[in-house]
């Protein structure tokens, strides 16, 4: 059946580890409808892309957006769609763009999901009104959105921002490959391996970051120390984020007010001992301005003008 693109309208899709969003919305960000599913990678990307077309029928009600916008963890070539085995979704190398442009005869853009948020995050959130931010993911695993002088840094592969592989320890849990990455210390994924690594009798790889956050607000010494190392490792993290690139702001996501505030502020307090601004770094590190809805907002970024800044 032939359906009939929709006046202003577009699409923004918001693709993570653990859930999958499909948002319509207007050239103006304004958010009309969504839907959300498990990605369930472990299903194939064939599965998903399946289902993926499946919600955006029902989402789009008939009327075919303009354009549509991807928000995606990398590695990746943006230029192209291409996913380079992004190991929180164990697809290998795919393309997204070819499928959807197949299936809906509308354009797809894609871009690295924290290169996405930390444009929403410019545009529409904590960080309005500053020319050099960072945003760090804190989903599943842990990337950086880079925004220089306004303008989005990809590097001269399109790798800028992959953080989360930063060695942050000599030796420590391993996570794709890399003993001590800033990344196992400190994604979701990540501390729940630390937790199970530093407290083997006491964690399992099953435990949940989830629960390891509630254990400690129900007083849990074993879970509050987790926290607590975890923060300080983010913050040794942090705190060579600020020296080197100097930002107005570094606005953390997702996990960082969910968290219990330990995990917040040994990362801080760690940061302002390790960072040359020292107390400053207070004010430059901030919780995002769009919480829950960072996802959403970034993907219709990628979907509009604004999108292709940088």
């Amino acid at each position: 059946m032939k359906m009939n693109e929709a006046e202003g309208r577009i699409l923004g899709i918001d693709i993570g580890g653990t859930k999958t969003a499909v948002v319509l919305g207007d050239e103006d960000l304004n958010i009309i409808r969504r839907r959300e599913f498990p990605t369930e990678p472990n299903s194939g990307f064939k599965s998903f892309v399946e289902r993926l077309s499946l919600e955006i029928d029902v989402l789009v009600e008939r009327e075919v957006p303009a354009r549509a916008g991807v928000s995606v963890g990398g590695p990746m070539d943006s230029n192209t769609g291409t996913l380079y085995n992004p190991p929180h979704l164990r697809w290998g190398t795919v393309n997204i763009v070819q499928p959807l442009e197949e299936r809906f005869h509308f354009s797809v853009t894609v871009q690295h999901d924290a290169r996405a948020g930390a444009l929403a995050e410019s545009i529409l959130g904590a960080g309005r009104g500053f020319s050099n931010i960072v945003f760090l993911t804190l989903g599943t695993g842990l990337g950086a959105g880079i925004i220089i002088d306004s303008k989005v840094y990809s590097g001269s592969k399109g790798l800028a921002g992959e953080v989360g592989h930063m060695r942050v320890a000599e030796d420590g849990p391993l996570l794709f490959g890399k003993n001590g990455s800033w990344e196992s210390y400190c994604g979701g994924t990540g501390i729940s391996l630390y937790a199970s690594y530093r407290f083997p009798e006491r964690f399992t790889r099953r435990t949940t970051t989830e629960e390891i956050a509630g254990m400690a607000l129900k007083g849990d010494t074993y879970a509050v120390t987790v926290l607590e190392e975890s923060g300080t490792y983010f913050g040794k993290g942090l705190g060579v984020l600020l020296d080197i690139l100097d930002p107005d702001r570094i606005i953390l996501g997702n996990l960082a007010w969910r968290l219990p505030g330990v995990w917040l502020e040994s990362a801080m307090k760690e940061a302002v001992g390790e960072s040359l601004i020292g107390e400053e770094a207070r004010e430059r590190v901030v919780l995002s301005g769009l919480k829950d809805k960072i996802g959403d907002y970034a993907a219709l970024i990628v979907a509009s003008r604004r999108g292709r800044r940088g």
